[in-house]
């Protein structure tokens, strides 16, 4: 939900505002959009702050969805179906997922997933093997990694 309308800005302090949180971390342009609903300013004045920024790179979708992947790789631990969910929400086009989804290094995506079951086989309680690796297995993909990788990675960790 957006929340009530700053006070009253003028269209320059309201630019300066958004370049500082375009410049802070990468911003993709819902996320621009929403934040300008929050400045009493015209609907006119918002759509000329929003193309002053894509025309001055300050809000890229391609440089932000590539960003959002890297970090919830490499940070977060997460699997590609949930990053795509997670950026389709975001309003990413489905051609610029698919392009920041695939500069992802195949050995770095598997090395993280296999990280990730090593350090839950640990905390997990289960009387069997297969219980176990069910388990996991469960806990993968609610991470986003696609339950074929989930399963053949299982297959040669020995716990």
């Amino acid at each position: 939900m957006p929340k009530k309308p700053q006070k009253s800005l003028t269209p320059d302090q309201v630019l300066d505002k958004m370049a500082k949180y375009c410049a802070y971390q990468e911003r993709c342009v819902k996320d621009v959009r929403d934040k300008l609903k929050t400045f009493d300013i015209s609907e006119e004045e918002k759509a000329k702050i929003l193309d002053y920024l894509l025309d001055n790179r300050f809000v890229n979708d391609e440089r932000f969805a590539m960003a959002f992947v890297r970090g919830k790789v490499n940070q977060s631990g997460w699997g590609g179906n949930k990053i795509r969910f997670h950026l389709i929400r975001k309003g990413i086009d489905k051609e610029i997922i698919d392009e920041a989804l695939g500069q992802t290094d195949e050995e770095v995506y598997r090395q993280r997933l296999i990280d990730i079951l090593k350090t839950k086989s640990k905390t997990v309680k289960a009387e069997t093997d297969f219980e176990k690796k069910r388990k996991l297995a469960a806990y993968a993909m609610q991470k986003g990694f696609k339950s074929s990788l989930v399963w053949e990675v299982l297959k040669d960790l020995a716990f």
